[in-house]
């Protein structure tokens, strides 16, 4: 080919894109020989990539949307030259082509100036740039979405949110702002440090703690609108100087060594500890249940799995000290005492009727029931067990005590409690509607703050269907719920107040739990 005709052929390249290049190409190798080509042709470099250019005020701006669409937003009228970076440098062909999805939102010329036109209909374009001849789908372009409003709508509120509330020298932590009104233009926030030697944050609110030489020092970070109104959140954080245990001593309040037993429907338990120093990041400790099917251990956190013993160890790497405790979960234990919000395992069952309906509210130490109407002369609140199965063991564990008011010092005439209960033993035999009827329980106490003690002696109060339970084997009841029923002759809804659930090994631990409460009985 004369070079005069390569010289035509690379000018219609330029005019015509890509597929010029490779039609080029291909005639190059039908017509030209090795002699006279090769110093003339050289292969072209195609762009791998092609990316925005954004000065920082404009990035700052930018936000994913809930499609992960990365978003500009605009105000109608506002105009922004864009600008873009071809990959690699020496491609040899720069041209590129400007492209909007909705022209009428927003504009883009073939030099890449953009313009908020209106933020009616849609209120985006797509507006994106690619290499000129580049075939549709090649991936090889630049998308930006923006967003664009006929008005600025500036935040009224910032609200700065994390994960944690304190960090330790070197950690991380992602910061949230959450700013209202929901539609505020800006939807991103300036970040800043109260001090910088203690943490710095980026712009996209990532928290970074420095290495401090004191114990603990603060630091406020300040999410500050983009919109000029000047809004702010701000939130407090604590960075921690790491220091490293050196010892470590368990407290045996819960070890079975000194007598102690976990119950089953408890979850869990917060084990207490020192370390020396006294102000060693405790975090560096290393936790290990000796076995996991009964309980496992995270930071002095132990939650319960099954029955039996594990020893949860607590260990300083730095100089291998650690100190155990031994706990011990036994079939049959039920313990529910209201004293943790976050667990309990029997509440009201959520009935209704008549236009009203059974509610509980937490107290520390005891629940709260309130009533429902059944009819005009008869109220009803049951009280139901969540954390099933429930087991019951009548040779570990045989007196089943619920301590609560009794309706009858609130005007009933009379009530009846039942407890339905459904249930299988380890052997596979069935049980159901313990006592099988109302009002079966053993024994009574009055006790010296009002509330009874209703206990039933599983030795002797039998199952309607399978009769007394074996004294060698537990059973897993699947439903288990006191029915506090037929409360007759009150007309509107009342409340009672359950103090305990728990089974004890003896009457005599029954009597003596009462009086270690304060409380004398009859």
């Amino acid at each position: 080919m004369p070079i005069i005709n390569a010289i035509n052929m690379t000018t219609k390249i330029f005019k015509h894109g890509w597929g010029a290049l490779v039609a080029l190409l291909a005639l190059s190798s039908a017509s030209c020989s090795d002699d006279n080509v090769s110093s003339v042709l050289t292969p072209a470099i195609t762009p791998s990539s092609i990316v925005f250019n954004l000065p920082e005020a404009t990035r700052q701006l930018l936000y994913t949307d809930a499609t992960g669409a990365e978003c500009l937003p605009m105000i109608k009228g506002e105009t922004l030259k864009l600008s873009y970076t071809l990959a690699p440098d020496s491609v040899t062909y720069k041209d590129v082509v400007w492209s909007s999805s909705s022209p009428a939102v927003a504009s883009v010329d073939e030099t890449g100036y953009l313009q908020a036109i209106s933020g009616a209909g849609t209120g985006y374009s797509l507006v994106e740039v690619a290499p000129r001849g580049m075939y549709p789908g090649s991936g090889i372009n630049a998308t930006l979405k923006v967003v664009v409003s006929d008005e600025l709508v500036r935040a009224q509120s910032i609200t700065v949110s994390s994960s944690a509330e304190e960090l330790y020298g070197g950690d991380t932590l992602h910061l949230s702002a959450a700013i209202l009104p929901a539609t505020s233009t800006y939807k991103t926030v300036k970040w800043s440090s109260s001090d910088e030697q203690v943490a710095t944050v980026d712009a996209a609110g990532v928290l970074t703690a420095k290495e401090i030489s004191s114990l603990s020092a603060s630091v406020t970070v300040t999410a500050t609108a983009l919109d000029g109104s000047g809004v702010a959140g701000s939130k407090q954080l604590l960075v921690r100087r790491i220091v490293q245990p050196q010892d470590v001593s368990i407290a045996q309040n819960y070890s079975a060594d000194n007598g102690y037993r976990c119950a089953l429907n408890e979850r869990g338990l917060t084990l207490t500890y020192t370390t020396t120093p006294s102000e060693s990041t405790v975090s560096l400790l290393r936790w290990t249940s000796s076995d996991e099917t009964v309980a496992t251990v995270d930071n002095g956190e132990v939650t319960f799995k099954g029955f039996g013993e594990a020893t949860i160890t607590a260990t300083c790497p730095s100089t291998g000290k650690s100190s155990t405790v031994r706990l011990s979960i036994p079939k049959g234990l039920v313990r529910e005492t209201y004293h943790n919000k976050d667990h309990y395992s029997f509440y009201n069952a959520s009935q209704s009727g008549n236009g009203t309906s059974t509610s509980h509210t937490w107290h520390d130490g005891y629940v709260t029931i309130n009533t429902y109407t059944v009819n005009a002369t008869t109220q009803r609140a049951d009280i139901k067990c969540y954390d099933l199965p429930l087991w019951l063991h009548a040779g570990n564990y045989p007196f089943f005590a619920i301590k609560m008011d009794d309706v009858k010092d609130k005007g009933a005439g009379s009530r009846n409690i039942n407890v339905d209960a459904v249930g299988t033993t380890e052997s596979g035999t069935s049980y159901s509607a313990l006592g099988g009827g109302n009002n079966k329980y053993t024994y009574s106490y009055k006790c010296s703050d009002g509330s009874r003690v209703f206990i039933y002696d599983l030795t002797k109060v039998a199952f309607g269907t399978g009769g007394l339970l074996p004294a060698n084997e537990g059973a897993g009841f699947t439903i288990f719920q006191i029915k506090y029923a037929d409360m007759k002759g009150l007309s509107s809804p009342i409340s009672y107040n359950l103090y305990w659930v728990q089974t004890f090994k003896s009457l005599a631990d029954v009597q003596n739990y009462i009086t270690s409460e304060g409380l004398t009985y009859e």
